[in-house]
């Protein structure tokens, strides 16, 4: 199970996503992973051989409530992508860690 993301239309989220897409092609399903980690304790995967898909592995068993949680989690991150600079600010945060700059 997996959502399938594309690049950005709108430009100002095109020129950040392609920012980082050139740091790491990951970059943007990992910022999403660890979004929804921290943020609404959801846990997903980026997707192995294409970067630009989330993975969920939900359990077998899983309730309506459940289903629910986890398509507002996802909701609400992605609507932060595209009103919020924060999304943004996070993963350049994440790669001044790794370069230490």
């Amino acid at each position: 199970c997996g959502i399938q993301f594309q690049r950005p239309e709108k430009l100002s989220l095109r020129l950040a996503f392609e920012t980082f897409n050139r740091i790491h092609p990951a970059m943007f399903a990992q910022m999403l992973v660890m979004r929804l980690f921290r943020k609404h304790g959801v846990l997903t995967q980026v997707c192995g051989n294409n970067f630009m898909v989330l993975k969920a592995a939900p359990p077998l068993v899983v309730t309506e409530a459940e289903i629910v949680t986890f398509v507002e989690a996802v909701e609400r991150v992605i609507e932060e992508v595209h009103s919020s600079s924060a999304f943004w600010n996070e993963a350049l945060g994440l790669v001044r860690r790794t370069a230490n700059v």
